[in-house]
């Protein structure tokens, strides 16, 4: 998810904005509490650390690379945590569900160069393209691992794959884009390409979820 502003303020382009490295800690930290609550990994050393990867690759990972697409094509770009959203996270997780919600990448004015739709389509697929990598990856980890550590790489491949399909989806909500929508409103043939992709790598968890 990102949003836009085109307020003034909030730091120098290209460098942390003065709370953003304070609000990437909470969030990642929140996060990573609030899964191993919903996984009942609090207290498992090596079920912490995969949840933290976890979060690490899924949520982090996915807005940082919004961010980091933005600021090479030249935008103010930043991560702003959304404190209603961490806190829904943790009590929800109580209940073993969660409503993950943790910030949302703002992008600001492009401070070079004339934007354009293809600068949304790129910056739009950067989140979910790094939730499908992440997928295939620790989903191959998991093939090739013994015992628990095969275990924890599925759930790290599950979580991204479930991100990386649920932000392709061409959603419009009042306050809330998904990539997804920005991506189909600019190329339909990428997303109809990102959104396949995005299917095929949940297949693996078909037989999990039966099960």
């Amino acid at each position: 998810m990102r949003l836009n502003y085109w307020g003034g303020g909030y730091g120098v382009p290209f460098r942390p904005y003065r709370h953003e490295v304070r609000d990437i800690v909470i969030a990642l930290i929140a996060m990573t509490v609030a899964f191993a609550l919903l996984f009942n990994t609090l207290f498992s050393t090596d079920g912490l650390i995969a949840t933290f990867i976890a979060v690490l690759t899924g949520f982090l990972g996915h807005e940082l690379m919004h961010r980091e697409v933005a600021r090479r094509l030249g935008y103010i770009a930043y991560f702003r945590a959304w404190w209603i959203g961490l806190l829904l996270a943790l009590v929800t997780s109580i209940f073993h569900v969660i409503i993950a919600l943790p910030g949302a990448t703002v992008i600001g004015p492009k401070v070079w160069g004339y934007p354009s739709r293809r600068d949304e389509l790129r910056i739009a697929l950067a989140g979910p393209a790094t939730n499908m990598v992440f997928a295939v990856i620790f989903l191959t980890l998991s093939l090739l691992l013994p015992g628990s550590s095969s275990f924890y790489a599925f759930l790290i491949y599950a979580i991204n794959a479930w991100l990386g399909f649920f932000n392709m989806l061409p959603l419009a909500l009042p306050g809330i884009v998904l990539d997804g929508f920005r991506v189909f409103r600019d190329d339909v043939r990428v997303w109809v390409t990102a959104f396949v992709v995005s299917i095929t790598l949940l297949i693996p968890l078909i037989p999990r979820l039966i099960l």
